[in-house]
């Protein structure tokens, strides 16, 4: 079976991506702790506090949503992704420290969830649409198999297991009915099973799978508490991914985070289980995302209210949502479409993703982070219209929802986990990422020096299929392929080196005219990375004046910072009319020949206060 070669035997070692790892080690990782501890002035999260007061060990009253215990485990995963690289004394430190007070937190019988602990644990499984439980486990449970895998500890993994247990004890045939709001406890079980090898496990993820839509898939509050979000009782099950059976659904709808969670671990079932019919919903859904509801930038999730997918097409660039956890989501969800499909074109999806809304949410000090990723702001507008409340013209620092910062962290760090892929006598090079690696008995170095890539493997003889990335040329020899497939070599065994070129394309892109917010826009991107105009780059003028044509050739400048892609700048055109008046006659509109420099979209928000803007109209 093709597996991927694992988070644990793959080491990266290449110039920009070495850089964010230090950033994620030495900063970004160690800041998060301060702040999960409620140790930088003005910021209050609760999270470790909240474990404390049900541990025994404070008498404060417990703080903040209830998913909260969530952000803990996800940085406790973060940490495990990257000991699985290097060593780091502190964060194994601060990571065992937490996971003793999570063991001290867990309830005899396995159950573990603050808020309810806190005082309502009468309360609990009462209200699986909105008491996050499940969620909250599920992602302890990740992260009890990351830290086992990086460390070889089973501290965490047997809290886990006990929280497994307990579920399983509640949950399934002849048992409780329902499944959660928020799916994510679903994948979990599917890791924790791939971990242990404890067939229930994967049992009882399926269970929740295959009640989902059905009558047993009881979510709504049973009356016993006030709902936790009195918003959400205008939500209808389509919200909750609950209105049909899971293989029944053919349009992605709701929140979208939850809805990527939720195809993770489909995707998961259908490949274990060898499931004809789960496979066939996961392409069906994963098509609707991709084809019709994603925006330019990978980001996904269109509306505020809700942080949902909406209809196809839905697709405008400045009050749109694109929450960083969807498209961490969509990255989950495009490796494991992959392990299904082998299809080259689904990286495109996961690079997309990767290289723009999600490096997009972290700001390049470490300590700043976007929720909400819009593809155009104009501070004036956001600051005075409520209609942008959810939209932000600068990173802040942290949020009272802080679910984006650690899964950010988890995302990146993991990277390494996701960039080659094996079987016996073949080798996937999925991501063109400098790294070491090995797997049983074939290991190998991927160099990457600016467009030059050099492969050596060493070992038993394999095919070795090269993907060509998005809107790139790969040249090896004299021979020049495009995007789309694979580049297949020959290893005969011993060591064989291949080097190659990637030459990343520039693009004016336009988007389907049943997109309506974008008829008649174009934008830019050169191989995976979109690019966007900054005012300080294009002399304070309203960008909205600017006007991109699809026929001019653009010249490749120094980034605003290093290590990045290229600044491009393209002959444009400029609205220079003297229009007083709010409307007037179009046919006395005056242009002038301009430049517009683009940056690439990622490093958007990084030099202050100012608009920005992905798409223009057509020049």
């Amino acid at each position: 079976m093709t597996h991927f070669v694992s988070a644990r035997d793959v080491c990266i070692q290449d110039p920009g991506w070495t850089r964010r790892l230090d950033l994620l080690q030495y900063v970004v990782l160690p800041y998060q702790w301060r702040i999960l501890n409620d140790l930088i002035p003005g910021i209050k999260s609760g999270c470790i506090e909240n474990f404390r007061v049900v541990a025994g060990q404070s008498s404060a009253k417990r703080f903040g949503v209830v998913f909260l215990d969530s952000d803990v485990y996800k940085w406790i995963e973060a940490v495990a992704y990257l000991l699985a690289q290097r060593e780091d004394e502190q964060l194994e430190v601060w990571a065992d420290e937490a996971i003793s007070l999570i063991g001290k937190a867990q309830s005899p019988d396995g159950y573990l969830q603050t808020y309810y602990q806190a005082g309502a644990l009468d309360q609990r499984w009462t209200n699986l649409r909105e008491g996050h439980e499940l969620y909250c486990m599920g992602h302890l449970i990740e992260a009890s198999v990351a830290y086992h895998m990086a460390t070889g500890k089973v501290q965490l993994l047997g809290i886990a297991e006990r929280c497994a247990d307990c579920i399983d004890r509640t949950f399934g045939p002849g048992k409780k009915n329902g499944c959660p709001g928020h799916p994510e406890v679903e994948l979990a079980l599917v890791r924790l099973y791939e971990a242990t090898g404890i067939q229930r496990y994967l049992d009882l993820a399926s269970w929740f799978i295959d009640v989902r839509g059905t009558s047993k898939a009881a979510l709504d509050n049973d009356g016993s508490f006030a709902p936790i979000f009195p918003e959400m009782a205008s939500f209808g099950p389509e919200y909750f991914l609950n209105h049909k059976p899971v293989r029944e659904q053919t349009r992605a709808t709701g929140h979208a985070v939850r809805a990527m969670y939720l195809y993770c671990a489909m995707a998961d079932l259908a490949r274990l289980g060898h499931d004809a019919s789960l496979k066939h919903a996961c392409q069906v859904l994963y098509e609707d995302v991709v084809e019709r509801q994603m925006h330019v930038t990978g980001g996904i999730g269109t509306a505020a209210f809700g942080e949902r997918f909406t209809t196809d097409y839905d697709l405008a660039p400045d009050t749109v949502y694109a929450e960083s956890c969807a498209s961490v989501g969509l990255m989950f969800l495009a490796k494991r479409m992959w392990n299904m499909t082998m299809d080259a074109r689904v990286y495109d999806v996961w690079e997309r993703a990767l290289y723009n809304t999600v490096l997009s949410g972290m700001g390049l000090d470490g300590m700043h982070f976007f929720y909400v990723n819009p593809l155009e702001v104009t501070p004036a507008f956001v600051h005075a219209n409520p209609g942008y409340s959810h939209v932000e013209t600068q990173r802040p620092k942290w949020f009272g929802v802080a679910c984006c910062p650690p899964n950010i962290a988890r995302c990146l760090l993991s990277l390494n986990g996701a960039l080659y892929a094996r079987d016996e006598g073949n080798l996937w090079v999925l991501s063109h990422i400098g790294s070491v690696f090995h797997d049983g008995d074939l290991r190998g170095k991927l160099v990457h020096e600016g467009e030059r890539y050099r492969l050596t493997v060493v070992g038993p003889a394999a095919d070795i299929h090269l993907r060509i990335p998005e809107k790139s040329e790969l040249v090896i020899g004299y021979d020049t392929y495009k995007e789309g497939s694979y580049v297949d070599l020959l290893h005969k065994g011993g060591t064989s080196t291949f080097s190659y070129v990637i030459k990343p394309e520039v693009c004016i892109i336009r988007a389907n005219y049943r997109a309506s917010a974008l008829a008649g826009k174009r934008c830019a991107m050169r191989g995976h990375t979109v690019y966007c105009a900054e005012s300080v780059d294009n002399g304070g003028i309203p960008l909205s004046s600017l006007r991109l044509s699809e026929k001019c050739m653009c010249s490749e400048e120094r980034p605003p910072f290093p290590d990045e892609d290229p600044a491009l700048s393209f002959p444009c055109s400029r609205v220079v009319d003297n229009l007083r008046e709010l409307y007037g006659d179009a046919e006395k509109e005056q242009t002038e020949p301009a430049l517009i420099r683009l940056v690439p979209y990622r490093l958007w928000g990084n030099r202050g206060e100012q608009e920005m803007r992905v798409w223009f109209d057509r020049g």
